[in-house]
Protein backbone atom coordinates (compact mmCIF):
# COMPACT_ATOMS: atom_id res chain seq x y z
CA UNK A 1 0.00 0.00 0.00
CA UNK A 2 1.36 3.99 -1.06
CA UNK A 3 2.32 6.13 1.86
CA UNK A 4 0.19 8.43 0.96
CA UNK A 5 0.07 10.40 3.66
CA UNK A 6 1.75 14.16 3.41
CA UNK A 7 5.07 14.04 4.81
CA UNK A 8 6.15 17.51 6.78
CA UNK A 9 8.41 19.70 5.42
CA UNK A 10 11.25 21.06 7.64
CA UNK A 11 11.69 24.89 7.10
CA UNK A 12 15.61 26.35 6.91
CA UNK A 13 14.92 29.39 8.20
CA UNK A 14 13.33 29.94 12.04
CA UNK A 15 9.55 31.86 12.03
CA UNK A 16 11.31 35.19 12.97
CA UNK A 17 13.76 35.17 10.16
CA UNK A 18 11.19 34.69 7.49
CA UNK A 19 10.06 38.34 8.05
CA UNK A 20 13.72 39.68 7.00
CA UNK A 21 14.62 37.24 4.16
CA UNK A 22 11.21 38.41 2.70
CA UNK A 23 12.55 41.79 3.26
CA UNK A 24 15.33 41.32 1.84
CA UNK A 25 14.01 39.30 -1.28
CA UNK A 26 11.91 42.26 -2.39
CA UNK A 27 15.06 44.60 -1.89
CA UNK A 28 17.04 42.39 -3.91
CA UNK A 29 14.07 42.07 -6.61
CA UNK A 30 13.34 45.54 -6.79
CA UNK A 31 17.44 46.73 -7.75
CA UNK A 32 17.57 44.09 -9.76
CA UNK A 33 14.27 44.45 -11.82
CA UNK A 34 14.38 47.73 -11.78
CA UNK A 35 11.94 50.48 -9.88
CA UNK A 36 8.81 49.94 -12.28
CA UNK A 37 8.37 46.21 -10.60
CA UNK A 38 6.20 45.86 -8.21
CA UNK A 39 6.81 42.24 -6.89
CA UNK A 40 9.67 39.70 -6.79
CA UNK A 41 10.21 36.67 -8.28
CA UNK A 42 9.01 35.17 -5.48
CA UNK A 43 6.07 36.72 -5.48
CA UNK A 44 4.81 36.21 -9.23
CA UNK A 45 5.36 32.30 -8.79
CA UNK A 46 3.73 32.27 -5.73
CA UNK A 47 0.82 34.16 -7.51
CA UNK A 48 1.16 31.45 -10.55
CA UNK A 49 0.89 28.53 -8.14
CA UNK A 50 -2.23 30.13 -7.05
CA UNK A 51 -3.97 30.71 -10.54
CA UNK A 52 -2.45 26.64 -11.33
CA UNK A 53 -3.43 24.71 -8.49
CA UNK A 54 -6.50 26.22 -8.46
CA UNK A 55 -7.45 25.69 -12.43
CA UNK A 56 -4.80 23.33 -13.72
CA UNK A 57 -5.45 19.85 -11.52
CA UNK A 58 -7.58 16.99 -12.76
CA UNK A 59 -10.98 17.78 -12.92
CA UNK A 60 -12.25 15.47 -15.47
CA UNK A 61 -13.96 12.87 -16.05
CA UNK A 62 -15.44 10.34 -13.17
CA UNK A 63 -12.09 10.17 -11.40
CA UNK A 64 -11.54 13.49 -10.45
CA UNK A 65 -8.05 14.40 -8.21
CA UNK A 66 -5.14 16.61 -7.11
CA UNK A 67 -2.97 15.65 -10.40
CA UNK A 68 -1.51 18.67 -12.54
CA UNK A 69 -2.68 18.75 -16.04
CA UNK A 70 -0.11 19.24 -18.54
CA UNK A 71 -1.79 22.04 -20.64
CA UNK A 72 -3.67 24.57 -18.95
CA UNK A 73 -5.72 27.59 -20.39
CA UNK A 74 -4.40 30.76 -18.14
CA UNK A 75 -7.52 32.51 -18.85
CA UNK A 76 -9.74 29.92 -19.37
CA UNK A 77 -8.82 27.93 -16.82
CA UNK A 78 -8.84 23.99 -17.16
CA UNK A 79 -7.59 21.80 -20.21
CA UNK A 80 -6.29 23.95 -23.01
CA UNK A 81 -8.60 22.86 -25.99
CA UNK A 82 -6.17 23.89 -28.47
CA UNK A 83 -2.95 21.81 -27.11
CA UNK A 84 -2.79 19.77 -30.59
CA UNK A 85 -2.41 22.55 -33.00
CA UNK A 86 -0.25 24.86 -30.81
CA UNK A 87 2.07 22.64 -29.06
CA UNK A 88 5.39 23.34 -31.15
CA UNK A 89 7.99 21.85 -28.52
CA UNK A 90 7.44 17.77 -29.00
CA UNK A 91 7.86 15.95 -32.53
CA UNK A 92 5.05 14.01 -31.09
CA UNK A 93 2.42 13.65 -28.24
CA UNK A 94 4.68 13.93 -25.46
CA UNK A 95 3.41 17.01 -24.38
CA UNK A 96 0.19 14.80 -23.23
CA UNK A 97 -2.54 16.55 -24.96
CA UNK A 98 -5.75 16.14 -22.62
CA UNK A 99 -3.84 14.66 -19.67
CA UNK A 100 -1.19 15.06 -17.10
CA UNK A 101 2.71 13.94 -17.44
CA UNK A 102 4.66 13.86 -13.86
CA UNK A 103 7.85 13.17 -15.60
CA UNK A 104 7.47 16.84 -17.60
CA UNK A 105 6.10 17.99 -13.74
CA UNK A 106 9.57 17.78 -12.14
CA UNK A 107 10.94 20.64 -11.96
CA UNK A 108 7.79 22.13 -10.43
CA UNK A 109 7.19 19.72 -7.86
CA UNK A 110 10.65 21.13 -6.72
CA UNK A 111 9.54 24.40 -7.23
CA UNK A 112 6.43 24.25 -5.54
CA UNK A 113 8.71 22.56 -2.41
CA UNK A 114 11.46 25.36 -3.31
CA UNK A 115 8.73 28.20 -2.41
CA UNK A 116 6.98 26.81 0.37
CA UNK A 117 10.16 26.62 2.07
CA UNK A 118 10.86 30.36 1.38
CA UNK A 119 7.66 31.77 1.85
CA UNK A 120 6.55 29.82 4.60
CA UNK A 121 3.71 28.50 3.02
CA UNK A 122 2.96 24.99 3.17
CA UNK A 123 0.19 24.92 0.54
CA UNK A 124 2.33 24.64 -2.37
CA UNK A 125 4.63 21.84 -1.16
CA UNK A 126 1.28 20.14 -0.05
CA UNK A 127 0.08 20.64 -3.91
CA UNK A 128 3.01 18.93 -4.91
CA UNK A 129 2.75 15.98 -2.68
CA UNK A 130 -1.22 15.34 -3.31
CA UNK A 131 -0.17 15.33 -7.23
CA UNK A 132 2.52 12.49 -6.47
CA UNK A 133 0.12 10.58 -4.60
CA UNK A 134 -2.49 10.79 -7.06
CA UNK A 135 0.17 9.84 -9.70
CA UNK A 136 1.24 7.11 -7.70
CA UNK A 137 -2.30 5.76 -7.01
CA UNK A 138 -3.53 6.05 -10.72
CA UNK A 139 0.20 5.35 -13.21
CA UNK A 140 2.08 2.91 -11.64
CA UNK A 141 2.62 -0.56 -13.66
CA UNK A 142 1.39 -3.43 -11.75
CA UNK A 143 3.52 -5.78 -13.69
CA UNK A 144 7.06 -4.14 -12.53
CA UNK A 145 6.59 -0.63 -10.92
CA UNK A 146 7.61 1.25 -13.45
CA UNK A 147 6.03 4.70 -13.49
CA UNK A 148 4.13 5.01 -16.43
CA UNK A 149 4.98 8.07 -17.56
CA UNK A 150 7.59 10.00 -19.82
CA UNK A 151 8.11 10.06 -23.50
CA UNK A 152 5.89 6.97 -24.07
CA UNK A 153 2.44 7.39 -21.76
CA UNK A 154 0.60 9.64 -20.44
CA UNK A 155 -2.70 9.61 -17.90
CA UNK A 156 -5.57 10.71 -19.85
CA UNK A 157 -8.00 13.01 -17.55
CA UNK A 158 -11.14 12.90 -19.64
CA UNK A 159 -10.80 8.91 -20.16
CA UNK A 160 -9.28 8.14 -16.95
CA UNK A 161 -6.55 5.92 -18.22
CA UNK A 162 -2.90 5.66 -19.36
CA UNK A 163 -2.23 6.26 -23.01
CA UNK A 164 0.39 5.08 -24.92
CA UNK A 165 2.54 7.33 -27.25
CA UNK A 166 3.63 4.86 -29.95
CA UNK A 167 3.52 1.79 -27.29
CA UNK A 168 3.77 1.15 -23.77
CA UNK A 169 7.50 1.83 -22.76
CA UNK A 170 9.23 3.37 -20.22
CA UNK A 171 11.49 6.41 -21.46
CA UNK A 172 12.45 8.77 -19.03
CA UNK A 173 14.92 11.40 -20.54
CA UNK A 174 16.32 14.23 -20.77
CA UNK A 175 15.60 15.65 -17.51
CA UNK A 176 17.23 14.47 -14.33
CA UNK A 177 14.38 12.69 -11.94
CA UNK A 178 13.91 14.72 -8.32
CA UNK A 179 13.47 11.01 -6.94
CA UNK A 180 13.15 12.74 -3.00
CA UNK A 181 9.80 14.79 -4.42
CA UNK A 182 8.68 10.93 -5.14
CA UNK A 183 10.16 9.52 -1.99
CA UNK A 184 8.37 12.15 0.56
CA UNK A 185 5.02 10.19 -0.65
CA UNK A 186 6.09 6.65 -0.97
CA UNK A 187 10.17 5.65 -1.11
CA UNK A 188 8.62 2.24 -1.64
CA UNK A 189 7.26 2.99 -4.85
CA UNK A 190 10.70 5.19 -5.88
CA UNK A 191 12.85 2.54 -5.06
CA UNK A 192 10.63 -0.02 -7.05
CA UNK A 193 10.74 2.02 -10.38
CA UNK A 194 14.51 3.00 -10.12
CA UNK A 195 15.29 -0.99 -9.63
CA UNK A 196 12.93 -1.69 -13.04
CA UNK A 197 15.22 1.19 -14.35
CA UNK A 198 18.27 -1.33 -13.31
CA UNK A 199 16.78 -4.54 -14.62
CA UNK A 200 15.04 -4.02 -17.88
CA UNK A 201 16.21 -1.15 -19.56
CA UNK A 202 20.03 -2.86 -19.39
CA UNK A 203 19.61 -5.09 -21.91
CA UNK A 204 23.02 -6.92 -21.41
CA UNK A 205 24.29 -6.86 -18.21
CA UNK A 206 27.56 -8.25 -18.70
CA UNK A 207 28.39 -5.26 -21.25
CA UNK A 208 26.13 -2.34 -20.18
CA UNK A 209 24.43 -2.37 -23.18
CA UNK A 210 21.48 -0.44 -22.51
CA UNK A 211 17.94 0.54 -24.76
CA UNK A 212 16.12 3.98 -24.20
CA UNK A 213 12.85 2.39 -23.73
CA UNK A 214 11.69 -0.49 -21.23
CA UNK A 215 8.58 -2.80 -21.23
CA UNK A 216 6.23 -1.54 -18.16
CA UNK A 217 4.32 -5.28 -18.59
CA UNK A 218 6.73 -7.43 -18.17
CA UNK A 219 9.05 -8.52 -15.41
CA UNK A 220 11.69 -9.29 -17.72
CA UNK A 221 12.66 -9.23 -21.03
CA UNK A 222 14.18 -11.95 -23.83
CA UNK A 223 17.48 -9.67 -26.26
CA UNK A 224 16.73 -11.47 -28.73
CA UNK A 225 17.82 -10.53 -32.35
CA UNK A 226 14.66 -8.91 -33.53
CA UNK A 227 14.92 -6.76 -29.87
CA UNK A 228 18.76 -6.19 -30.38
CA UNK A 229 18.09 -4.52 -33.32
CA UNK A 230 15.75 -2.25 -32.41
CA UNK A 231 17.30 -1.08 -29.54
CA UNK A 232 18.50 3.01 -29.41
CA UNK A 233 21.28 3.43 -26.56
CA UNK A 234 21.23 7.32 -26.59
CA UNK A 235 23.74 8.63 -24.22
CA UNK A 236 21.02 10.86 -22.79
CA UNK A 237 19.13 8.04 -21.60
CA UNK A 238 22.27 6.47 -20.08
CA UNK A 239 22.99 9.52 -18.04
CA UNK A 240 19.68 9.50 -16.62
CA UNK A 241 19.67 5.76 -15.89
CA UNK A 242 23.06 6.33 -14.26
CA UNK A 243 22.26 8.89 -12.17
CA UNK A 244 19.22 7.32 -10.64
CA UNK A 245 20.50 4.04 -9.97
CA UNK A 246 23.62 5.56 -8.09
CA UNK A 247 20.81 7.98 -6.06
CA UNK A 248 18.75 4.53 -5.16
CA UNK A 249 22.82 2.93 -4.41
CA UNK A 250 22.99 6.20 -2.43
CA UNK A 251 20.16 5.02 0.24
CA UNK A 252 22.36 2.49 1.18
CA UNK A 253 19.94 -0.71 0.74
CA UNK A 254 21.76 -4.37 1.08
CA UNK A 255 22.27 -4.61 -3.21
CA UNK A 256 24.42 -1.02 -3.03
CA UNK A 257 27.41 -2.45 -4.82
CA UNK A 258 25.31 -4.44 -7.08
CA UNK A 259 23.57 -0.92 -7.95
CA UNK A 260 27.14 0.99 -8.48
CA UNK A 261 28.51 -2.09 -10.44
CA UNK A 262 25.34 -1.83 -12.90
CA UNK A 263 25.64 2.06 -13.06
CA UNK A 264 29.11 2.00 -14.19
CA UNK A 265 28.81 -1.02 -16.71
CA UNK A 266 26.35 1.44 -18.31
CA UNK A 267 28.98 4.26 -18.35
CA UNK A 268 31.54 2.47 -19.47
CA UNK A 269 29.56 1.31 -22.29
CA UNK A 270 29.04 4.53 -23.52
CA UNK A 271 32.37 6.09 -22.93
CA UNK A 272 33.45 3.02 -25.03
CA UNK A 273 31.60 4.06 -28.25
CA UNK A 274 34.46 7.00 -29.71
CA UNK A 275 36.83 8.01 -32.11
CA UNK A 276 39.87 6.47 -32.11
CA UNK A 277 41.59 9.40 -33.57
CA UNK A 278 39.36 11.90 -32.25
CA UNK A 279 37.65 10.95 -28.65
CA UNK A 280 34.53 12.21 -29.80
CA UNK A 281 31.94 9.69 -28.15
CA UNK A 282 29.28 8.33 -30.33
CA UNK A 283 25.74 9.59 -29.42
CA UNK A 284 24.49 6.21 -29.79
CA UNK A 285 26.16 3.24 -30.74
CA UNK A 286 24.17 0.77 -32.37
CA UNK A 287 21.87 1.63 -35.03
CA UNK A 288 24.11 3.30 -37.92
CA UNK A 289 22.27 6.58 -38.69
CA UNK A 290 23.02 10.09 -37.98
CA UNK A 291 23.73 9.64 -34.24
CA UNK A 292 25.75 7.37 -34.44
CA UNK A 293 28.11 9.14 -36.62
CA UNK A 294 28.12 12.13 -34.82
CA UNK A 295 28.78 13.34 -31.09
CA UNK A 296 26.49 16.69 -29.86
CA UNK A 297 26.47 18.58 -26.88
CA UNK A 298 24.74 16.10 -25.44
CA UNK A 299 27.82 14.86 -23.80
CA UNK A 300 27.57 17.66 -21.55
CA UNK A 301 24.68 16.34 -20.44
CA UNK A 302 25.47 12.87 -19.79
CA UNK A 303 29.06 13.95 -18.30
CA UNK A 304 26.60 16.30 -15.64
CA UNK A 305 24.62 13.44 -14.79
CA UNK A 306 27.88 10.78 -13.99
CA UNK A 307 29.74 14.10 -12.04
CA UNK A 308 26.36 13.33 -9.84
CA UNK A 309 26.54 9.99 -9.74
CA UNK A 310 30.25 9.95 -8.66
CA UNK A 311 29.02 12.58 -5.85
CA UNK A 312 25.99 10.36 -4.86
CA UNK A 313 28.13 7.36 -4.34
CA UNK A 314 31.77 8.56 -3.77
CA UNK A 315 32.90 6.25 -6.43
CA UNK A 316 35.37 8.41 -8.43
CA UNK A 317 35.35 6.13 -11.42
CA UNK A 318 32.34 7.70 -12.68
CA UNK A 319 34.10 10.94 -13.21
CA UNK A 320 37.30 9.25 -14.62
CA UNK A 321 34.36 7.54 -17.21
CA UNK A 322 32.79 11.57 -18.28
CA UNK A 323 36.11 13.49 -18.66
CA UNK A 324 37.46 12.15 -21.99
CA UNK A 325 34.44 12.22 -23.81
CA UNK A 326 33.57 16.16 -22.37
CA UNK A 327 37.21 17.45 -23.05
CA UNK A 328 37.21 15.90 -26.59
CA UNK A 329 34.10 17.79 -27.46
CA UNK A 330 35.51 21.15 -26.00
CA UNK A 331 38.82 20.76 -27.90
CA UNK A 332 37.40 20.40 -31.44
CA UNK A 333 33.81 21.97 -30.92
CA UNK A 334 34.67 25.72 -30.57
CA UNK A 335 34.33 28.01 -33.75
CA UNK A 336 36.66 30.84 -32.53
CA UNK A 337 35.31 33.25 -35.64
CA UNK A 338 31.81 32.36 -34.48
CA UNK A 339 31.94 32.63 -30.85
CA UNK A 340 29.87 29.70 -30.50
CA UNK A 341 30.37 25.93 -30.16
CA UNK A 342 29.00 23.51 -33.19
CA UNK A 343 25.55 21.44 -32.59
CA UNK A 344 27.40 18.10 -33.58
CA UNK A 345 30.74 16.94 -34.76
CA UNK A 346 31.59 13.92 -36.97
CA UNK A 347 33.34 11.04 -34.68
CA UNK A 348 35.72 10.36 -37.57
CA UNK A 349 37.61 13.38 -37.69
CA UNK A 350 35.49 15.74 -35.48
CA UNK A 351 34.71 18.42 -38.01
CA UNK A 352 31.49 19.94 -37.82
CA UNK A 353 27.81 18.46 -39.07
CA UNK A 354 26.21 21.12 -41.33
CA UNK A 355 22.79 20.20 -41.69
CA UNK A 356 22.07 21.54 -45.55
CA UNK A 357 24.53 18.36 -46.31
CA UNK A 358 22.49 15.43 -44.15
CA UNK A 359 18.59 15.89 -44.20
CA UNK A 360 18.11 12.14 -43.93
CA UNK A 361 16.25 12.70 -40.53
CA UNK A 362 14.83 15.61 -39.65
CA UNK A 363 15.33 15.84 -35.53
CA UNK A 364 19.52 16.82 -35.39
CA UNK A 365 21.42 20.03 -34.36
CA UNK A 366 21.77 23.29 -36.34
CA UNK A 367 25.29 23.81 -37.38
CA UNK A 368 26.07 25.76 -33.85
CA UNK A 369 24.13 24.69 -30.16
CA UNK A 370 21.04 26.72 -30.18
CA UNK A 371 20.55 28.31 -27.01
CA UNK A 372 16.85 28.81 -27.86
CA UNK A 373 15.98 25.93 -29.67
CA UNK A 374 12.42 25.17 -28.33
CA UNK A 375 11.93 21.63 -30.05
CA UNK A 376 12.87 18.04 -28.03
CA UNK A 377 14.21 16.14 -29.13
CA UNK A 378 17.35 17.24 -31.48
CA UNK A 379 20.03 16.15 -28.92
CA UNK A 380 21.22 19.68 -28.80
CA UNK A 381 21.95 20.43 -24.46
CA UNK A 382 24.02 23.55 -24.91
CA UNK A 383 23.54 24.41 -21.16
CA UNK A 384 23.87 21.19 -19.56
CA UNK A 385 27.08 20.84 -21.46
CA UNK A 386 27.84 24.55 -19.89
CA UNK A 387 26.47 23.77 -16.55
CA UNK A 388 28.43 20.32 -16.96
CA UNK A 389 32.16 22.76 -17.68
CA UNK A 390 31.13 24.07 -14.79
CA UNK A 391 31.08 21.16 -12.38
CA UNK A 392 34.13 19.87 -13.83
CA UNK A 393 35.88 23.02 -13.34
CA UNK A 394 34.47 23.12 -9.21
CA UNK A 395 35.45 19.87 -8.88
CA UNK A 396 38.95 19.22 -10.89
CA UNK A 397 40.16 23.13 -11.05
CA UNK A 398 41.70 22.18 -15.02
CA UNK A 399 42.20 25.23 -17.33
CA UNK A 400 39.89 23.67 -19.92
CA UNK A 401 36.55 23.65 -17.99
CA UNK A 402 37.64 27.29 -17.21
CA UNK A 403 37.51 27.91 -20.68
CA UNK A 404 35.35 26.65 -21.96
CA UNK A 405 32.88 27.83 -19.14
CA UNK A 406 33.58 31.66 -19.98
CA UNK A 407 33.42 30.70 -24.25
CA UNK A 408 29.77 29.55 -23.49
CA UNK A 409 29.52 33.37 -21.66
CA UNK A 410 30.30 34.65 -24.81
CA UNK A 411 28.26 31.70 -27.35
CA UNK A 412 25.06 33.24 -24.96
CA UNK A 413 25.92 36.88 -25.85
CA UNK A 414 26.16 35.87 -29.43
CA UNK A 415 22.96 34.31 -29.54
CA UNK A 416 20.93 36.91 -28.26
CA UNK A 417 18.78 38.57 -28.46
CA UNK A 418 16.12 35.50 -27.74
CA UNK A 419 14.45 34.15 -31.32
CA UNK A 420 13.05 30.53 -31.69
CA UNK A 421 11.41 29.57 -34.56
CA UNK A 422 7.46 28.85 -34.24
CA UNK A 423 8.12 25.42 -35.67
CA UNK A 424 11.33 23.46 -36.68
CA UNK A 425 10.44 23.49 -40.52
CA UNK A 426 8.61 26.74 -42.51
CA UNK A 427 7.93 28.54 -39.43
CA UNK A 428 7.95 31.78 -38.68
CA UNK A 429 10.83 33.65 -36.19
CA UNK A 430 9.06 34.75 -32.49
CA UNK A 431 10.69 37.12 -30.14
CA UNK A 432 11.44 35.49 -26.53
CA UNK A 433 12.05 31.83 -25.76
CA UNK A 434 10.29 29.07 -24.16
CA UNK A 435 10.39 28.81 -19.95
CA UNK A 436 13.16 26.04 -20.11
CA UNK A 437 15.58 27.62 -22.23
CA UNK A 438 15.07 31.49 -19.81
CA UNK A 439 15.60 28.67 -17.07
CA UNK A 440 18.93 26.89 -18.45
CA UNK A 441 21.04 30.08 -19.54
CA UNK A 442 19.79 32.18 -16.10
CA UNK A 443 20.91 29.23 -14.08
CA UNK A 444 24.02 28.88 -15.82
CA UNK A 445 24.58 32.57 -16.06
CA UNK A 446 24.25 33.56 -12.54
CA UNK A 447 26.08 30.02 -11.57
CA UNK A 448 29.29 31.45 -13.30
CA UNK A 449 29.14 34.50 -12.19
CA UNK A 450 29.65 33.32 -8.92
CA UNK A 451 31.77 30.39 -9.52
CA UNK A 452 34.00 32.45 -11.70
CA UNK A 453 34.09 35.91 -10.38
CA UNK A 454 32.70 37.25 -13.68
CA UNK A 455 30.04 40.53 -13.51
CA UNK A 456 29.34 40.16 -16.91
CA UNK A 457 27.86 37.22 -16.31
CA UNK A 458 25.97 38.41 -13.75
CA UNK A 459 24.47 41.65 -15.62
CA UNK A 460 23.49 39.04 -18.64
CA UNK A 461 21.53 36.77 -16.02
CA UNK A 462 19.79 39.80 -14.74
CA UNK A 463 19.35 41.43 -18.23
CA UNK A 464 17.70 38.10 -19.82
CA UNK A 465 15.76 37.47 -16.35
CA UNK A 466 13.79 40.90 -16.91
CA UNK A 467 13.54 39.53 -20.60
CA UNK A 468 12.18 36.17 -19.37
CA UNK A 469 9.62 37.97 -16.58
CA UNK A 470 8.47 40.42 -19.52
CA UNK A 471 7.70 38.24 -22.45
CA UNK A 472 6.02 35.28 -20.07
CA UNK A 473 4.14 36.89 -16.84
CA UNK A 474 0.81 37.52 -17.55
CA UNK A 475 0.15 41.34 -15.17
CA UNK A 476 -3.39 40.95 -15.23
CA UNK A 477 -3.35 37.13 -14.57
CA UNK A 478 -0.93 37.25 -11.78
CA UNK A 479 0.37 33.84 -13.63
CA UNK A 480 3.34 32.79 -16.22
CA UNK A 481 2.86 31.65 -20.19
CA UNK A 482 5.42 29.10 -20.97
CA UNK A 483 6.19 30.04 -24.15
CA UNK A 484 5.30 33.31 -26.38
CA UNK A 485 2.10 34.33 -27.87
CA UNK A 486 -0.34 32.05 -25.85
CA UNK A 487 -1.66 32.47 -22.70
CA UNK A 488 -0.99 29.06 -21.78
CA UNK A 489 1.18 26.80 -18.94
CA UNK A 490 2.66 23.86 -20.86
CA UNK A 491 4.60 21.69 -18.38
CA UNK A 492 6.84 20.19 -21.26
CA UNK A 493 7.83 24.12 -21.43
CA UNK A 494 9.74 24.39 -18.44
CA UNK A 495 8.13 26.73 -16.27
CA UNK A 496 9.56 24.97 -13.15
CA UNK A 497 13.24 25.63 -14.64
CA UNK A 498 12.70 28.96 -15.13
CA UNK A 499 11.20 29.29 -11.71
CA UNK A 500 14.25 27.54 -9.84
CA UNK A 501 16.11 29.69 -11.64
CA UNK A 502 14.72 33.38 -10.43
CA UNK A 503 14.46 31.69 -6.74
CA UNK A 504 18.09 31.03 -7.22
CA UNK A 505 19.08 34.87 -9.22
CA UNK A 506 16.58 36.55 -6.13
CA UNK A 507 17.93 34.96 -3.17
CA UNK A 508 21.72 34.08 -3.95
CA UNK A 509 21.18 30.61 -3.17
CA UNK A 510 20.18 27.50 -4.80
CA UNK A 511 18.32 25.80 -1.49
CA UNK A 512 17.96 22.20 -1.54
CA UNK A 513 16.55 21.44 -5.01
CA UNK A 514 15.80 17.47 -4.03
CA UNK A 515 17.83 15.99 -6.57
CA UNK A 516 17.03 18.03 -9.13
CA UNK A 517 19.76 20.02 -11.54
CA UNK A 518 19.86 21.57 -14.71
Amino acid sequence: MLRSQLLPIEPRFAPQRFALLLAGLAATSMQALGADTEASYLEKIQSHFDRVLEVGVDKYGDDTNDLWIASIDLRKGGQNESVDSKSRRAYRRIHAPRGSNLYWDIPLLVTAHRVSELSGDRKYSEGADRCVSAFLERCVSDKNGFFLWGNHLFYDVFRDEIERIGHFSHEARPIPVAWEAITRVSPEAAAACVRSMAELHVVDHESGFFDRHAPTNKKEIDPDEEFVAKCYPFIETGGVLVESIAWLAAQRPDDRQQLIDTALKVARFSAADHGEETGVVRNQGHRKRWDYYHGTTEIGLWAGDLLRAAELTGVDEFVAIAEPGLLAYLEHGWDADAGKYYGALRVEDAKPRHPEEEQEYPYQPDLYADVWEPLFPIHDYPMAMAEACLSFYERTGKEAYREAAQRWIEHIENSLPAKHLSERHGGHWVDGAYAADYGAVIHYLSRAAKVLDDDRARELAHQIAREAVGTLYIEDLGAFRSHPGEDVADTIDGLGTLFLALLELETGEDGDLMGYHF
